[in-house]
């Protein structure tokens, strides 16, 4: 169970083995800890020592995500400490494993992004356009294959390349999409310019935070990335194995939710050049990333969740990095 605490004044207390949520005096609903995964905070409040030390007895995440759609703090017990795995990741780095772990993230990314112009192209009556823009992302997977297998260091920026290359194209393609919905001016990671970009942000510092959760669970060092390289406070590795899963669990989100008209340009507001989402759309885009988290899945034959898939993702760098299984990226094919 994952609990949102939204608005002002709320407070987080403990009661025996519940998780307490009061606003002033008055309670509001209470949980057992065992039950809660995660508690993401929106609004600004109090939590107890105690809750603090409920929580990490049972593994309960809490984290804060600002009105940008960043993580402030994520607070959880202490991760695994596995010190043989560490060292592994850390000599990748200068073996081809580390090459082969880059390429495999984005070619997950692009499968993943072309299975999205698929889905979107037969809904809209087998589209050209989009059609079109599905195909270059066919033909940029070539050239992602085309990379040798090297260490990082000395063919990142060719797989950057390539990268980048897919997402203007797919970006484009979802442009298409919604262009007479609400306005969207290509995807932009920083001060959001516009509605979409503000949701996408929110969006995936939910899901940052569910695959930190993970990572650190594996006992991997979130901050040594592979095609993420090293950059203070950036937990490299998390925007690493977020490539394969960003499309599948946020972009068709927030697809659905506009295509649907759940949320509107009415949703927004500008303030001081800042774009503002109200807090009905908030709790609903963030309700159903969580609800997408928990949603069934088949991949590999396998029914499964979205969260447990992070999980066996991340289980599984760690399996290739100690040579027990060859890594492959997580995609759908529409």
């Amino acid at each position: 169970m994952r609990l949102i605490i939204d608005g002002y004044g709320k407070s987080i207390r403990k009661r025996d083995n519940q998780i307490v949520i009061k606003e002033g005096k008055e309670e509001l609903n209470y949980y057992l800890a065992k039950d809660i995964s995660q508690i993401l905070i929106l609004g600004k409040g109090s939590v107890t020592f105690d809750a603090l030390d409920l929580m990490s007895e049972n593994g309960v995440d809490l984290i804060s995500i600002d009105w940008k759609g960043k993580i402030k703090y994520k607070l959880s017990s202490e991760n695994q400490k596995n010190i043989k795995l560490r060292k592994e990741q850390y000599y990748s780095l200068n073996d081809k494993r580390s090459g082969f772990l880059a390429k495999a993230f984005i070619k997950g990314k692009i499968e993943n992004q072309k299975a999205v112009l698929t889905t979107q192209a037969k809904s809209n009556k087998e589209n050209v356009y989009l059609i079109q823009q599905r195909d270059k992302l066919v033909d940029l997977l070539k050239k992602l294959e085309e990379i040798k297998a090297d260490k990082i260091d000395n063919i990142r920026n060719k797989i950057f390349g390539v990268e980048g290359r897919a997402s203007a194209e797919y970006w484009k393609g979802i442009e298409y999409i919604i262009t007479d919905k609400i306005e969207f001016k290509l995807r932009s990671g920083k001060n959001a310019p516009d509605p979409v970009n503000s949701l996408l942000n929110y969006a995936y510092a939910i899901l940052q935070s569910e695959i930190l959760k993970s990572i650190n669970l594996t006992g991997l060092d979130s901050y040594c990335g592979f095609l993420h390289s090293d950059k203070q406070g950036r937990t490299s590795l998390v925007f690493d194995l977020m490539e394969e899963f960003r499309q599948q669990i946020v972009d068709k989100t927030v697809l659905t939710l506009i295509n649907r008209k759940q949320i509107t340009a009415d949703n927004f507001s500008a303030e001081d050049s800042k774009i503002m989402i109200d807090k009905k759309a908030k709790f609903l885009l963030i309700r159903s990333i969580m609800d997408k988290l928990d949603n069934a899945v088949t991949f590999d034959n396998e029914k499964t969740t979205y969260a447990k898939l992070i999980e066996k993702q991340a289980h599984n760098i760690s399996l290739f990095l100690n040579g027990t299984k060859v890594y492959s990226p997580f995609y759908l094919r529409w």
